[in-house]
């Protein structure tokens, strides 16, 4: 019998998944959390065949979570769940130490066999998140998760601009800006506009000094 815990802030999303692989025989729900702290408390000293990870939660990211875990269990097993399926974040869940990476567009059917092959020791990528890897040449775009308006203000941003620069250049509001920057920051897994300019000196997106 598989044991499987689920971690997921949306519980329409957690309970329906309790429900679809409480249907299955060999499968049973060994526990469930609505956030990183409390998953981080109940899954530290528990011996959990597979936990199922949602990338995205309030308190904390799912990856996060997963490197703190696995440095307490270094064999923790752990599928990502994830809106992207994108190379940057696929390779990112790998480096956190995930089994699997699933796109919640997955069908139930995947999800079941997601799990069962993790419990077996072995890896499992949805196909979407495998062909983007494919895909990705030298390595992963970096920017390739950001949108249009937000590669714009990233632009501004690792010039050293403030928020009344992009604002009038881009003709748009400075909580809209500010918007844009969050999602920027926690897409690239950064913290501030100086790991912004680092992350550009590192890939090569600027060409001035060391910060």
């Amino acid at each position: 019998m598989t044991s499987v815990a689920l971690v997921d802030d949306h519980i329409v999303v957690r309970s329906g998944f309790a429900q679809l692989l409480s249907m299955e025989p060999d499968i049973q729900i060994h526990s469930e959390f609505s956030n990183a702290r409390d998953a981080f408390r109940g899954l530290s000293d528990s011996d959990v065949d597979v936990a199922v990870i949602d990338i995205s939660m309030p308190d904390e990211s799912g990856l996060i979570l997963l490197e703190k875990l696995r440095r307490k269990h270094p064999h923790f097993k752990a599928i990502i769940l994830s809106i992207y399926d994108s190379a940057s974040f696929v390779s990112k869940a790998i480096e956190a130490g995930a089994y699997g990476y699933l796109s919640k567009r997955c069908g139930p059917s995947e999800l079941v066999k997601a799990i069962r092959t993790v419990a077996n020791g072995d890896r499992y990528l949805c196909a979407d998140a495998l062909v983007n890897l494919s895909n990705a040449s030298a390595g992963p775009n970096v920017l390739q998760d950001l949108t249009k308006r937000e590669r714009e203000v990233f632009d501004h941003l690792i010039l050293g601009k403030d928020v009344k620069e992009i604002g009038s250049e881009l003709y748009i509001s400075h909580k809209t800006i500010h918007v844009h920057r969050a999602n920027i920051l926690s897409k690239l897994n950064l913290s501030n506009n100086v790991d912004l300019i680092r992350f550009a000196l590192q890939h090569k997106l600027l060409t001035d000094g060391p910060v």
